[in-house]
């Protein structure tokens, strides 16, 4: 079963070289994501592409922290959080380019599609976006939390979540960009065929949003059910919790690998069909 927080990783790849492993603020993980995106480019290697678009919503949430105007009500909590969830997809990816499982199902599907070669840059995405929001983001929350103290305080678990539930916006009006990066720098089809036109896009758009946000909300539950275990199951409690998440976030991320396949077998077929809803629009 996977381990509840990341271990500390001696990996040097050369993907990593320099790169701080343990971000201490949005700032610092803005960077790593920044600095190994672009060195898996240089490999032309599709893990690129899921810290490329993480990078896009972590630029913009930091840059709605930094803002006069910040609508974050508790915004060094959040520059602390994005750290610390940097520091569990950094540690899955040091577990993937030295060729070691990462321990979470979900990665490891992931990076094995990675692997296997000839998805679209969009699959890869959403398997990365699977993983980190469906089990690295619950433990985030949970480290963040406990470390300010906070596992018993209602005024700021209440707090937290609204700035947790703010992030929603910025993943919204991030869709363009990311799109955009999908599209342009990994020639994806799939986003050719989503940004088809405006009214296409907007569709598409809403769809992953739902998603996302179902997501995010699940994640608070998942949030919460660790933090009740606190002085009374334990770890037995929380471990438990840990399962279930790498159990339906594996789940997914089957899922979507197995829907990659389908889409190689039947491209031809999907291309066609998803022009002409795309003209149909």
């Amino acid at each position: 079963m996977a381990a509840s927080r990341p271990a500390a990783s001696t990996a040097r790849h050369p993907v990593l070289q320099g790169v701080t492993m343990t971000p201490a603020n949005v700032s610092e993980a803005l960077i790593a994501l920044e600095t190994v995106a672009a060195r898996l480019r240089e490999r032309n290697d599709p893990r690129a592409v899921f810290p490329d678009v993480y990078a896009v919503i972590t630029r913009r949430v930091k840059e709605a922290i930094d803002g006069s105007d910040s609508r974050f009500l508790e915004p060094a909590w959040i520059s602390r959080l994005a750290g610390i969830f940097c520091e569990y997809y950094l540690t899955a990816l040091a577990a993937s380019l030295d060729g070691r499982s990462t321990g979470v199902e979900a990665w490891d599907v992931a990076f094995q599609c990675a692997s296997a070669g000839g998805a679209a840059a969009a699959v890869h995405g959403l398997l990365g976006i699977n993983a980190h929001i469906n089990y690295d983001l619950a433990l985030g929350l949970y480290r963040n939390i406990v470390q300010h103290g906070a596992a018993q305080d209602a005024r700021l678990l209440d707090r937290y979540r609204h700035d947790h539930d703010l992030v929603n916006e910025i993943l919204a009006a991030a869709m363009p960009e990311i799109f955009a990066i999908l599209r342009v720098r990994y020639g994806c089809p799939l986003a050719r065929i989503a940004t088809f036109s405006g009214d296409v896009e907007r569709a598409v758009s809403s769809v992953v949003m739902y998603l996302l946000k179902c997501w995010r909300d699940r994640v608070w539950t998942d949030l919460l059910s660790m933090l009740a275990t606190l002085g009374h199951t334990g770890e037995t409690g929380k471990r438990a919790v840990l399962a279930r998440m790498n159990q339906r976030s594996g789940k997914i991320a089957r899922t979507f690998a197995a829907g990659h396949g389908a889409l190689r077998v039947g491209a031809p077929l999907a291309r066609g069909a998803a022009l002409t809803l795309a003209l149909a629009a």
